[in-house]
């Protein structure tokens, strides 16, 4: 709110949010406590994990975070939208290194591999609320923003980047 207040009437803007949620640690059991859950609604154990209770209520405390993320994501969308800025404000939400579990965080897994990326532009997306399946990377950002900004990374004063302007992706 305060950097929306600051920020000089119809000028571009960046704004990066990183959220601590959902690092550890946890409160342990907080997914039960505080978030009302019970183990008996997680619907499935990975098969590399024990099916515990400890393991049933880690992955409550996980979804916790992750719960609390997005209502912060929330209110920074109705910010934007009470400010005027959110139909031509580009914003895009990921996870940056997957979960802080085994064989998940900071591997080569498919846990740590397949992360969330959803991006919301109503004034630039074709065809928005479909689902994309293609294989797209972190180094894929920086070419995706310059891109839909107008400008080359030598313009800005950027070496070459290595990845591409998802841009490209088009939908069958």
């Amino acid at each position: 709110l305060e950097f929306l207040k600051k920020k000089p009437a119809g000028q571009p803007f960046c704004f990066w949010f990183g959220a601590h949620e959902p690092h550890r640690p946890y409160q342990f059991g907080s997914g039960m406590s505080v978030g009302r859950k019970s183990t008996a609604q997680i619907d499935r154990v990975p098969a590399h994990w024990p099916d515990t209770a400890t393991v049933r209520n880690d992955l409550l405390d996980y979804a916790l975070e992750v719960e609390y993320f997005d209502q912060q994501l929330g209110r920074m969308l109705d910010l934007l939208q009470q400010a005027g800025e959110l139909e031509n404000t580009i914003v895009l939400v990921t996870s940056d290194n997957g979960m802080p579990f085994p064989r998940a965080k900071g591997t080569t897994y498919e846990l740590s591999l397949h992360m969330p990326l959803a991006i919301r532009w109503p004034a630039g997306i074709v065809q928005p609320g479909r689902t994309v399946e293609d294989y797209v990377s972190f180094i894929d950002i920086a070419p995706t923003l310059l891109d839909v900004a107008g400008l080359s990374a030598a313009t800005v004063g950027m070496e070459p980047p290595q990845g591409r302007s998802l841009g490209s992706i088009r939908s069958e």
